[in-house]
């Protein structure tokens, strides 16, 4: 059904143990856990302790996003933010295995607006309809056509510049993209043995997610040059951190904390990201502050289709 070598069996493998863990986690723990008043500062950090107590790693900073913030919201270690009854809430995280990624999230809200709770089950139903679309030879692009006319009908926007994407080991985003827009001309085709996080933003706004000033993630650059000149010890050590603990795969600076002073976190990120070496990565809000909710499944392809991963 997929490759046919011993070592792209095992790789297959690896993504589908980090799909058993995502599943635990949006199954038996993220229900409990998601509730009005928490901080999110708790969940993220528990989130994230599961995924290493399970035998995974961490993919990326947990993301939670409140209302018309989109995606790249990650708490902060000492903040305050707490799960509104009244918006909705948006929890993203991912695990690998071996640096072999699964991607997936889901909108929660606790409130009594039937159109919100619509928008999140209008984003779940287009996830579900992208994945009986995936198969073998498929053209990417008409993926975001099939996307963006079911979320038409439901009387919503597909956020056009957030999509889905191509799985590989160590890369969140492939070279590859799957579409939620028919405005998007995605090129490529579906393979037999390719990995996708289908995702998809759903709002009434403008349909478009716009980057702010608030940087709390950032990763390092896949290729780094052979001789770099960094003359800040704080910056070398740092770099040299990252690269040994999260190799390209995104970070925060709350995963920092305790491993390096305030200071040398603050230098350090400043230096590397003036060089270029650290890929920043703003907090997205929706362009017309519009609610927003979010869905993501991680598949498989094979022969007969997709498998869910997570």
């Amino acid at each position: 059904m997929f490759g046919d070598t011993v070592s792209e069996l095992e790789n297959i493998e690896k993504y589908r143990e980090a799909g058993i863990i995502a599943r635990k986690i949006k199954k038996e723990i993220l229900d409990s856990l998601v509730t009005p008043g928490r901080k999110l500062v708790k969940i993220a950090n528990k989130i994230e302790s599961i995924i290493k107590d399970s035998g995974g790693k961490i993919a990326f900073p947990v993301n939670i996003c409140i209302d018309s913030v989109a995606a790249h919201y990650t708490p902060l270690i000492n903040e305050e933010t707490v799960v509104p009854a009244d918006k909705i809430i948006k929890v993203d995280f991912g695990i690998h295995i071996d640096g072999y990624p699964v991607d997936n999230a889901v909108s929660f809200y606790f409130g009594d607006d039937e159109d919100l709770k619509e928008m999140i089950l209008t984003a779940k139903e287009a996830v579900n309809l992208a994945i009986t679309e995936f198969k073998p030879g498929r053209v990417l692009s008409e993926i975001g056509s099939i996307i963006e006319d079911f979320v038409k009908e439901k009387g919503y926007k597909v956020i056009e510049n957030l999509n889905g994407h191509l799985l590989t080991q160590y890369e969140l985003h492939g070279e590859k993209e799957v579409p939620v827009s028919s405005k998007i001309k995605s090129p490529g085709k579906i393979e037999k043995g390719e990995v996708y996080a289908i995702e998809v933003f759903v709002t009434k706004g403008a349909g478009w997610a716009k980057s702010s000033d608030d940087i709390r993630i950032y990763s390092a650059l896949s290729k780094l040059p052979k001789r770099l000149p960094i003359h800040v010890r704080s910056a070398r050590n740092l770099l040299n951190f990252i690269v040994r603990e999260f190799k390209t795969f995104p970070f925060t600076v709350r995963w920092l904390s305790g491993k390096f002073s305030d200071a040398e976190i603050r230098v350090g990120i400043a230096t590397l990201s003036s060089m270029g070496i650290l890929i920043p990565y703003p907090v997205l809000v929706e362009k017309e502050n519009m609610a927003v909710a979010q869905y993501e499944e991680t598949i498989l392809v094979s022969d007969e289709g997709a498998e869910v991963l997570t």
